[in-house]
């Protein structure tokens, strides 16, 4: 029999160590300018909801408090895609004392989610089930402490349903011909975030597709003659646990559910470890002022089991004060005794004791007996290669279902029309709303700062300081002509090609978390880039980290306009690659630039969109782009008066073609 002990003592060791080993450099990371910007606005978030909270007293309240936030939710969440509603079983496993189907459940139209259905031979009538979501594990359904849950659950009377989710499994996503790490798949938290930024250049994201899965998912579980439709809760562990939280608060088929190292307040998680997976962070879920004590009380009065790790990277600290909120709700539904926490002493996992309190609260809210011995043999359990769903239909000679997101991605962008006739006035209008940038009257617009080295500082917007610096080419007072440089120009010799093509200044700034403003790489603490996870921070606050950094280009460009001196310079805007994107965006909003030359311009989002990987940094997404206007687009309204393109790239930053001169 296979033994936890070393496994678990390790892991436990890791994660209990790193709370005394990570804390300086927590601190020290925390004072960084755009990490301070990004910890006000989150600390500001947490005071306006627990301000709310404070005002919930009754019954009554806690009853309306509890609508608003499933409204809340359900509005977070978006209109879901198109669903489906068929399943097929691929193939049958005798188990001894247990059968597991391998099912394709059609999930939106050509496209399929490969699971196991576990269900005992021997029955007396229908039975309880669980609907388990796994958590980020490359192969899915078939990961070890996953098939031992559903293999401990069916052997103690229980059907259960799992199944692969989208970028897991049987539904991996493949690595780009000549990938740097040489690996055919992509890691499971890559793929998902890889999908999310393609999906939403078409205004959608990722987590209403798995939406869609375990809505499919559900429907199918419910149409088993085996299972009792009243007696099915959810869990998971980690992403399972985010999506097992979503179901509870979404879906009123669930009459229990028990997500596991997830739950916790979104403040302390992105105070320590910053913003996680794409569908951890839906778009705006804190500009609506929900946390994740919100998702256990839309799900209230049921049963709730939370699970949590004292040593988890989910901060054991934000457990507490989620449980505590969700509690007083529950206590004031009058379903307090409907609510409970177990903490288990050691890191992030769905561990073998994490696994039995989870089965135990089923077995206690649907009224069945726990079999503490159950005689698995942790050593035979199934392994991947038994559980292949698409192995199986392509064996029988039966239906294919092998459709995949990218290929759906790449069918909604040949719907795109290939022309638009726009207007610089109305395509103002909607880059703003797409790039969600602050109103004007947040954004600062003050002299800028310049020392006697040309050390330059403003803020672009309350708390947020930037850096910069000024070379002047010139002794005159009056400055005529400004090269604004976003994000820096490649040395020495990009100023002496300035000042020959006759500016008298170059005005170099660094919108935040680039540059030397950049944020430390190990700031996350090896969860995600910086770049990744403060663009979903934005995200969830109902902002967008190219949004912040236009607004930190138009702050410059308003600043200089109102610095002695250069009141009447004629500005110019440069940028490389991702900077190039965002000097552009400026160009087109900004009525005080009369230029803009870009290098290394992304030709397209359509062929990003359509290509296989990239190398662009993420937080040129500006969701909903592509349902508007596209790079080409918006060069055809600009009307500066000098526009020039040198270069082009494809997705891999490779040259495209000759550059672009419109004047």
């Amino acid at each position: 029999m296979r033994t936890y002990s070393l496994q678990e003592q390790q892991a436990n060791r890791r994660r209990e160590l790193s709370y005394i080993d990570d804390y300086p450099n927590i601190e020290r990371f925390h004072k960084d300018p755009f990490r301070r910007y990004l910890d006000r606005l989150n600390t500001d978030y947490l005071v306006s909801r627990k301000t709310a909270l404070q005002q919930v007293k009754d019954r009554e309240g806690a009853s309306d408090y509890r609508q608003q936030i499933r409204e809340a939710f359900r509005a977070t969440v978006g209109r879901l895609p198109q669903a489906a509603e068929s399943a097929t079983v691929t193939g049958t496993l005798d188990r001894g004392s247990y059968f597991i189907d391998k099912v394709c459940i059609e999930t939106v139209p050509g496209l399929f989610a490969t699971g196991s259905f576990y269900y005992p031979k021997q029955s007396s009538g229908p039975l309880p089930a669980v609907l388990l979501f796994n958590g980020h594990a490359n192969d899915g359904k078939a990961y070890g402490s996953y098939v031992s849950f559903c293999v401990e659950a069916v052997m103690n009377g229980f059907c259960v349903l799992t199944f692969d989710p989208i970028g897991q499994g049987e539904r991996r996503v493949p690595q780009a011909e000549g990938s740097a790490d040489g690996e055919k798949w992509m890691d499971a938290v890559a793929a998902h975030c890889f999908l999310d930024e393609k999906l939403s250049l078409l205004g959608e994201h990722l987590g209403a597709y798995m939406m869609c899965d375990n809505i499919a998912a559900l429907t199918y579980l419910l149409s088993r003659p085996e299972v009792d439709a009243e007696r099915i809760g959810v869990t998971g562990n980690s992403g399972g646990g985010t999506m097992s939280a979503y179901m509870g608060a979404y879906d009123d088929r669930i009459k229990a559910v028990a997500p596991c190292c997830y739950i916790t307040e979104l403040r302390s998680l992105l105070y320590r470890i910053m913003a996680q997976d794409a569908e951890q962070c839906l778009p705006g879920i804190m500009a609506r002022g929900l946390d994740h004590s919100d998702l256990v009380t839309a799900a209230a009065p049921k049963p709730y089991l939370i699970g949590a790790a004292m040593f988890d990277f989910f901060p054991i600290d934000g457990v507490r004060d989620a449980f505590i909120e969700s509690k007083k709700l529950y206590r004031l539904l009058e379903a307090e005794e409907q609510l409970e926490l177990h903490v288990t002493m050691k890191g992030h996992g769905f561990w073998h004791d994490m696994r039995e309190q989870v089965l135990r609260f089923f077995c206690r809210v649907f009224e069945v007996d726990f079999v503490t011995e159950k005689g698995i043999d942790y050593e035979r359990l199934p392994v991947e290669a038994d559980l292949l769903c698409l192995e199986a239909a392509d064996a029988s000679g039966g239906a294919s279902f092998g459709g995949t997101m990218l290929r759906m991605i790449r069918e909604r962008l040949l719907q795109l029309p290939n022309e638009r006739h726009l207007q610089l006035p109305e395509v103002r209008e909607q880059l703003r709303e797409l790039l969600q940038l602050p109103a004007d009257s947040t954004m600062k617009s003050e002299p800028l700062a310049i020392d006697e080295t040309g050390a330059v500082a403003f803020e672009s917007e309350e708390g947020m300081p930037l850096i910069g610096s000024v070379h002047l080419f010139t002794d005159r007072t009056e400055i005529a002509r400004v090269y604004l440089a976003v994000g820096g120009m490649s040395g020495e010799q990009g100023l002496e090609q300035a000042r020959e093509a006759g500016y008298d200044a170059v005005l170099t700034i660094h919108p935040r978390g680039t540059g030397p403003a950049a944020l430390e790489p190990a700031c996350t603490f090896g969860m995600f880039e910086p770049e990744k996870a403060s663009g979903y921070n934005a995200r969830m606050l109902g902002r967008s980290l190219q949004g912040m950094r236009v607004t930190d280009v138009l702050a410059a460009i308003s600043s200089l306009k109102r610095t002695a001196g250069f009141e009447r310079a004629e500005i110019t805007l440069y940028g490389q690659e991702e900077h190039a994107l965002t000097a552009f965006y400026a160009a087109v909003l900004s009525g005080d630039c009369q230029g803009l030359h870009a290098a290394g311009l992304l030709e397209s989002f359509r062929a990003f969109a359509e290509a296989d990987s990239h190398r662009y940094a993420s937080g040129i997404i500006v969701p909903g782009l592509l349902l508007q206007f596209d790079i080409p687009d918006l060069l055809q309204v600009l009307q500066q008066e000098d526009v020039i393109v040198e270069s082009w790239a494809d997705p891999m930053k490779n040259p495209r073609h000759g550059g672009t001169t419109k004047r």
